[in-house]
């Protein structure tokens, strides 16, 4: 078989883009690296420092170990306090072995030290101290440094590293000084990779283990990690980065430092509280002072998802209730031990209790990149989805070959990493199991004929009435959307409205575009319909009720107002009446450059016999034939009542496990896969046909996605949309949820539903300010809902209709009539179905949907 020129063609235009920008980025990186060795040595005596606000926050660690009824007493390093409570920050990992600890203060202040938590991976461990004697609520002996920004660090910035030394019956403080050789480093020793480090030539030992790193105006800018050294005796030594330090704190749940210099350090569960107080409690009818008044909640936080709102009066954590600041802020350290708290709140006069669920504050570092590799990460994705959008390639070659330039330039680069490449997937693990999960539970209901006799039984129902068919199709495409993939519903649906189409002498198209709407709205309705919500339910965690109490309304809604539409603006074509045969399947060719995105839609064609001859086997048959046809063979579209039935059974048990999941601590992703694996193994089918109802093409498209994602996040680019946004919002929640879903909607149109939903997911998630009723992802899904509908991009529902609808007039279907079409003398109005005519019918009704929307997400915003 000879191979088709165009599409050699296409594989050496995307290949060589692809390889004109890893080359392009290989001499960018190494044009604009800079030397990364120790500096002139005599530039090191020029450095100072103010450290007088620094000395005193210095601590030394000492630990003691019982060794045969010996205490061993031993100087482990030192760390920096960073709140006058007692906290303790150093990159000092205690042993196992280790019996007790304790810190020993510039006055020799001793106090027992308890470990807060440890970051292994990022090495860094929070100690809390008990401060003893307060005076006016401050800590004696227990002072804070100033904390600098790690990230406007210079090269050749002079910098001192302090340490303790010990002395004879005490320690003293070391100080070295040096300068800033590369404001970061990515080095892997002994198998443990580091990231980001700050790289100095200063002469760090095990003196400094801990200490900080200071720069010359007196702030913290780093830890010093003096064991850190790379392979080779380089005299090179490296600190932790202060920010990260930070960002570490800042995902524990403690309240946040409000006094001391540090300022505001750390919040507590994504919630900002501030104390009651006699005027608060008045406004609020509450009898007694006592309590924590929540004043803000992040976005997709612990709290927020356990349903605490703005104004709850936090009375009691864990049992133990909340009499005051201190109180609360003693509690505080036992928190990072455990994995669900128990919060009683009061809410307009009465007591409520919740369990918060949270990861021990999972840290999530920042964007690495600057402006250059947003510009990078952009261009790659502005090539990529160019290439889509001219269907030179099937898109799951083109993102899977896309994820490999990004891997490769990021590595490049050094700003994506292969470690964070595989956290981009396995973070994203949830969604694939979800996909599998589904395909597997309606796999049994498609191998069992169910689905085929539905799309029977509507088709009988039409009578041949334009409108019935209409009306009656686009109701059961999105009643079948609701459970079933809106791909797999348009690939069983599609063929029967074709071949009615043909029977009755009219375009098909309307048919078409008005089904591939309602089955994005029927996939928006629920958690399971469609890509995009499995997306937002598994990363965010909403109940399965949550998407039918919000969801569900709306875009019922929205369907009644598309029939209306439809009734209105096409009567003329409701009305027209035609022959039982079409002339356009009689003549010469017409040529279609689309491509074959989805080779096996054909199979829907090939399993109904009806569809291809009319009943008689020779292509020439009437309407009467037609559905005469379609009766007999009705009795026997249930091949296998038996899966049929288990079918049944199993996706009623999985759609009650999405509706308990929340109430159980299930994970959605979790109901879905043990769903799969039950019908996998008592679906009465067959398993390995079975197995091939899992699209791999799916699961290839979301994976290189997911790292196509990673890699816009890792550069910053998600970062610079989250902040257009809400700079545009100027701070309104209300005109920023507005805001996310239209411009969801606009991207769509160019993205399809799956890539614009995995792109707006860190945006939102990047939101400070938390919207009442989840409205960012009600606000998401109603948008990627809206611009799926507005073009044939928007969803892949879209694209495979057209791929069919092109193999319908051709006549290149197996059965179907193989003369070429003719020449339609009426233009294009029987052609191949176009952006264009797509956009004519989809774009107003996305308008219409979005502004819907607007209301429908304004008037839940009040409530």
């Amino acid at each position: 078989m000879r191979k088709n020129p165009r599409h050699i063609g296409s594989w050496i235009t995307v290949l060589s883009v692809f390889l004109l920008v890893v080359v392009l980025c290989a001499v960018w990186k190494w044009s604009t690296s800079s030397p990364t060795g120790p500096l002139e040595a005599q530039l090191v005596d020029e450095v100072q420092v103010d450290l007088s606000g620094v000395e005193s926050s210095v601590v030394s660690l000492w630990a003691v170990r019982e060794k045969a009824r010996e205490s061993q007493i031993s100087m482990i390093g030192c760390g920096v306090i960073v709140d006058s409570r007692g906290y303790v920050l150093t990159t000092v990992i205690p042993t196992p072995d280790i019996d007790s600890l304790y810190v020993l203060d510039r006055q020799d202040n001793k106090y027992a030290a308890e470990i807060v938590t440890t970051d292994e991976k990022l090495r860094v461990t929070l100690l809390k101290v008990d401060p003893g004697d307060r005076v006016a609520g401050v800590a004696l002996g227990l002072e804070t440094p100033a904390l600098g920004d790690s990230e406007q660090l210079e090269r050749g910035e002079g910098v001192v590293a302090l340490g303790a030394r010990m002395v004879p019956g005490s320690w003293e403080l070391a100080t070295t000084t040096g300068r800033i050789t590369k404001q970061r480093q990515t080095l892997v020793v002994d198998g443990v990779k580091y990231r980001d480090l700050i790289q100095t030539d200063v002469l760090l030992t095990s003196e400094h283990a801990g200490g900080p790193l200071v720069n010359q105006d007196g702030e913290v800018i780093g830890l010093a990690l003096p064991f850190v050294r790379p392979p080779g005796g380089s005299e090179l030594t490296y600190a932790l980065p202060i920010n990260h330090a930070r960002n570490f704190v800042r995902a524990l749940p403690i309240p946040q430092w409000s006094d001391g210099p540090s300022g505001e350090v750390c919040s507590w569960l994504g919630a900002e509280t501030i104390p009651l107080n006699p005027v608060m409690a008045a406004g609020l009818s509450i009898p007694h002072r006592r309590g924590e008044v929540v004043n803000h909640i992040l976005n997709n936080s612990a709290v927020e998802r356990a349903g605490l709102r703005r104004g709850d009066v936090i009375t009691s954590i864990n049992g133990e209730t909340i009499a005051d600041r201190p109180s609360f802020d003693r509690i505080a350290p036992q928190l990072c031990q455990t994995s669900a708290i128990d919060l009683s709140v009061l809410r307009d006069g009465q007591q409520q209790n919740m369990t918060v669920y949270w990861d021990k504050g999972v840290y999530v570092q920042g964007s690495r990149g600057g402006l250059a590799e947003v510009v990078l990460v952009v261009l790659i994705f502005s090539l990529m989805y160019f290439f889509v959008y001219r269907n030179i390639f099937d898109r799951v070659i083109l993102f899977v070959l896309g994820a490999i330039v990004v891997a490769i330039t990021g590595h490049h680069l050094g700003f994506y990493e292969q470690d964070q490449m595989a956290e981009a997937l396995l973070t994203k693990l949830d969604v694939l199991c979800f996909i599998v999960g589904m395909h597997l539970v309606c796999g049994v209901l498609e191998e069992a004929g169910g689905l085929e006799y539905l799309a029977k039984k509507i088709t009988l129902a039409t009578g041949g009435d334009r409108w019935r068919i209409m009306a009656l199709f686009c109701v059961l495409t999105y009643a079948l959307s609701l459970v079933v993939n809106n791909l797999t519903t348009i690939m069983l649906m599609g063929p029967m409205v074709l071949k009615l189409s043909k029977y009755l002498d009219c375009d098909a198209k309307p048919f078409l575009i008005s089904m591939v709407i309602a089955s994005n709205l029927g996939g928006a309705s629920t958690m399971v319909g469609d890509f995009p919500n499995m997306l937002i339910g598994s990363e965010v965690g909403l109940p399965f009720k949550s998407f039918i109490l919000y969801m569900l309304p709306i875009c019922l809604l929205e369907l009644l107002v598309l029939l209306v539409f439809l009734r209105l603006t096409r009567s003329r074509f409701f009305r027209s009446a035609g022959s039982a045969r079409n002339p356009l399947l009689e003549g010469a060719s017409h040529r279609s450059s689309q491509p074959d995105e989805y080779q096996d839609c054909h199979s829907y064609i090939t399993d109904y016999p009806e569809l291809t001859d009319g009943g008689n086997g020779n292509g020439n048959g009437d309407g009467k034939h037609f559905f005469a046809a379609i009766r007999e063979s009705l009795p026997k579209a249930i091949t296998n009542r038996k899966a049929l039935r288990r079918g049944l059974i199993i996706l009623a048990g999985v759609t009650v496990g999405f509706l308990l999941s929340d109430s159980l601590n299930c994970p959605a992703p979790i109901v879905a896969l043990v769903g799969g694996i039950v019908a996998l193994a008592f679906g009465a089918c067959n398993p390995f046909s079975l197995m091939q109802k899992v699209s791999m093409k799916d699961i290839l498209f979301f994976s290189g996605l997911f790292i196509l994602v990673g890699a816009a996040e890792a550069a910053g680019a998600l970062n610079y949309i989250s902040q257009f946004i809400v700079h545009l919002s100027f701070g309104n929640v209300l005109v920023l949820t507005l805001l996310l879903m239209w411009a969801a909607a606009f991207v769509t149109c160019f993205l399809n539903a799956g890539p614009a939903t995995a792109l707006f997911l860190p945006v939102v998630l990047s939101f400070k300010s938390a919207a009442p009723h989840h409205l960012y992802w009600w606000a998401l899904s109603l948008g990627v809902c809206a611009g799926s509908s507005g073009t044939l991009a928007g969803a892949t529902a879209g694209s495979v209709t057209s791929t069919m609808f092109d193999k319908f007039i051709k006549g290149k279907e197996p059965g179907l009539d193989a003369s070429p079409m003719p020449t339609d003398t009426k233009g294009d109005k029987y052609g191949k179905l176009t952006f264009r005519e797509f956009a004519k019918l989809g774009l107003p009704m996305m308008l219409i949907f979005l502004l819907m929307s607007s209301i429908y997400i304004s008037v839940i915003y009040h409530l």
